[in-house]
C-alpha cells in the first residue's frame, strides 16, 4: 500500500530559506565500525542526538553568541536539531552485519555531511526465529529573520535594506523491519546541519533496500515499512508571518516474499541565490 499526501499553499512564493548555524569552537569527530557474524540471539542499538544554536547579539558593546534555550528564537538566531536512532533484535538464527557510523560537527559544504551511516546485513531464520528493527532520521532546522550579508542575494527582499526571512523546516525518514525471516538489508543515510556559508543548504538523504539472500534460491521474507515526510514553513523579509507552507508524506508497507524493495529520500533546502 502506498500513500502519498501533498499539501502546498502559495507555491509561486515558495523559496526555501534555511540558514544553518555554524560550528562551535570545540568540535567532535568520531566513527564506530561494527562487524558481526553469529548464530543465536542478537541485540544492537545506536543513536545520535545533536542540538546546536547560533545567535549573534550585540550586547554592551560586544557580540554575544548566545546559548541553547527554549522558547521563541531571538532575532538573527538559527538552530538545528539532528536525531538518528537504529536498532536490531533477533530471537535466534544466523546473522552477518557490517555497519559504520561517522559523525563530524565541523562546518560542512555541499556534498559533505555531519552524520553518515551505512549498514549491510544478511539474515537466515532457524527454528522459527526472526529479526526485527527500525531506523529513524529527523532534521529540524529553524531560524528567525536576520540581516543579509552583502555577498548574498536573498530573493525575498529588496536591495536596501536586505533581510533573511524566518523559517522552520522539519524532515523525517523512518524504516521498520518486522518478523524478517530471510534476506539481505542495506541502508545508508547522511545529513548536513552546520555550515559557515549561507549558500550551503541543509540536507537529509536516506536509502533502504531489501533483496533475497544471494545464497538462497528464494525471495526475502518478512515485513518492510517506510515513512518519509516533511513540514516546511517560510516567511518573507523581516517578518515572522508565514507566507508559504509545504507538507508532504510518503508511506509504504510490504509483507510476504520480497524480490526487490528500494526506497530513497533526497532532500536539500537553502537560500535561492
Amino acid at each position: 500500500m502506498v500513500l502519498i499526501f501533498i499539501v502546498c499553499t502559495n507555491l509561486c512564493a515558495l523559496v526555501i530559506a534555511d540558514r544553518l548555524p555554524s560550528e562551535v569552537a570545540e568540535n567532535q569527530i568520531f566513527t564506530i565500525d561494527t562487524e558481526i557474524k553469529a548464530v543465536g540471539i542478537m541485540s544492537e542499538e545506536s543513536s545520535v542526538d545533536w542540538t546546536i544554536d547560533y545567535q549573534r547579539l550585540y550586547v554592551n558593546g560586544t557580540y554575544d553568541y548566545g546559548h541553547i534555550h527554549d522558547g521563541i528564537l531571538n532575532r538573527t538566531e538559527s538552530i538545528a536539531i539532528l536525531q538518528w536512532d537504529d536498532s536490531l533484535r533477533s530471537s535466534g538464527g544466523s546473522i552477518a552485519i557490517g555497519k559504520k557510523v561517522a559523525y563530524n560537527s565541523k562546518n560542512k559544504a555541499t556534498s559533505r555531511y555531519n552524520l553518515q551511516t551505512e549498514k549491510v546485513l544478511t539474515y537466515r531464520t532457524k527454528e522459527g526465529s526472526h529479526l526485527s528493527g527500525g531506523e529513524s532520521w529527523s532534521l529540524d532546522v529553524a531560524g528567525n529573520w536576520d540581516f543579509k550579508r552583502q555577498y548574498v542575494r536573498c530573493v525575498f527582499a529588496e536591495n536596501d535594506p536586505d533581510y533573511f526571512p524566518a523559517f522552520c523546516n522539519i524532515i523525517k525518514a523512518d524504516s521498520k523491519l518486522l518478523n524478517f525471516n530471510t534476506g539481505q538489508l542495506s541502508t545508508r543515510g547522511v545529513a548536513r546541519a552546520v555550515t559557515y556559508y549561507t549558500q550551503y543548504p541543509s540536507a537529509l538523504n536516506y536509502l533502504i533496500a531489501v533483496r533475497p539472500d544471494s545464497d538462497m534460491n528464494s525471495p526475502a521474507m518478512g515485513t518492510i515499512k517506510t515513512d518519509f515526510g516533511g513540514s516546511i514553513m517560510e516567511a518573507r523579509e523581516r517578518s515572522n508571518n508565514v507566507s508559504a507552507t509545504n507538507t508532504w508524506k510518503d508511506s509504504i508497507s510490504v509483507t510476504g516474499g520480497i524480490e526487490r524493495f528500494q526506497k530513497k529520500l533526497t532532500y536539500e533546502s537553502g537560500l535561492n541565490i
